[in-house]
């Protein structure tokens, strides 16, 4: 066991330079002349509302510092959950045919998509190609796409804003236009009991042929006390003559009808005040009655015209609500059309796989020496 370790040992001595420059210049070659470019398109978003605000909340910056991502705008962590699902993955692969592309001849071995590939799979590569991000203090969302050539990768970035500022638009309009739609509703029921209030009263006048009781009313009460007037004055009368006169006389006589056609007409104004005609149709009433039923009309009328008043304000109110709620994704900075490719980086991935190779080869020579001296 001591021969083997020790001649392992020896040949890793040997052969350092070409268990260590052999890899790195295999990788080197890959990444130089082989893999294939990765070109990325950015660009920035901001959820605002109708009313110029936007869904930054100052407090999140307090918030923020001691609870991490709960500072986060609701709409803005939707946008970002949204651009990451499978719904947005099946809308990319039927408009711009993304699968398509990250299968094509543009992609090598290592890099695309594998011909025999499960969804998941799919939904992964999609992921690893595809980056989210939300600014916890400004809400701003900045999205980035990888592609094969930079045209398409401009038209992933595009494509995404595009849905997701529909699906913004749809989740916030629809939640605004059904509150708008039911008071509305609300409003259309209010207006119906005004209108029938009105047809009520229409419809009284024109079945008695009044127009205002309450005014013929007052005008018979005033004919009642004028007639009571004279009445008072023609008995006074006869009194005076009474004591002059006997009771044959023809003045005396006469003063005895006018206070009796006062009397009887007093009467009758009483009657239509304060009772029905039993001759009469069913449709006459007195004015008393004409009176109270003419002013429970008029109540509910009054009622019904504030209750209208009431529900047209809050009927603007919540017009001037719901367009303030009206959110839309705005474009912060449109998508670009890279210039040069971003990945793979070669510099960084050489000496990277570089220090890997010379970490693993110490721990391979550290494991050795110390089983051998074991």
């Amino acid at each position: 066991m001591e021969k083997t370790l020790t001649k392992l040992n020896e040949l890793m001595k040997q052969h350092k330079t070409l268990l260590l420059v052999l890899p790195w210049f295999l990788y080197a070659f890959y990444l130089i002349v082989w893999a294939a470019p990765q070109y990325e398109s950015q660009s920035q978003l901001i959820v605002k509302s109708s009313d110029g605000g936007s869904s930054f909340d100052p407090s999140s910056l307090l918030m923020s510092a001691g609870m991490g991502s709960s500072g986060f705008s609701n709409e803005s962590q939707l946008v970002e959950a949204y651009i990451k699902s499978a719904d947005m993955i099946k809308y990319l692969d039927e408009t711009i045919n993304l699968r398509e592309h990250y299968m094509s001849d543009e992609a090598d071995l290592f890099s695309g998509l594998p011909s025999s590939h499960k969804q998941e799979s799919f939904y992964q590569f999609y992921l690893d190609h595809v980056e989210v991000s939300v600014d916890s203090a400004s809400s701003v969302i900045s999205l980035r796409t990888r592609a094969f050539n930079p045209e398409f990768a401009q038209v992933i970035n595009q494509a995404i804003v595009v849905k997701a500022e529909e699906f913004i638009n749809n989740i916030n309009n629809n939640l605004a236009k059904s509150k708008l739609t039911f008071a509305k509703g609300e409003h259309e029921i209010v207006e119906q009991k005004l209108q029938q209030a009105k047809t009520e009263i229409l419809g009284f006048q024109s079945r008695y042929n009044v127009l205002d009781p309450t005014a013929e009313g007052a005008a018979f009460q005033q004919i009642a006390f004028s007639l009571e007037a004279t009445l008072a004055q023609k008995k006074a009368e006869l009194s005076t003559i009474s004591t002059m006169m006997s009771d044959a006389a023809p003045e005396v006589i006469n003063i005895k009808r006018e206070i009796g056609a006062l009397q009887r007409e007093i009467n009758k104004r009483k009657e239509q005040i304060s009772t029905t005609d039993p001759d009469s149709a069913d449709t006459d009433l007195s004015v008393g009655e004409l009176m109270a039923q003419y002013s429970n009309l008029q109540v509910q009328l009054q009622l019904a015209i504030q209750a209208f008043s009431s529900s047209l304000i809050t009927l603007e109110n919540a017009r001037v609500e719901t367009y303030q709620k009206l959110q839309h994704l705005v474009t912060i900075e449109s998508p670009t059309l890279p210039d040069d490719n971003k990945y793979p980086t070669v510099v960084y991935n050489l000496v990277l796989f570089g220090v890997v190779l010379l970490l693993l080869y110490g721990i391979i020579r550290i494991v050795l020496a110390t089983i051998r001296e074991l």
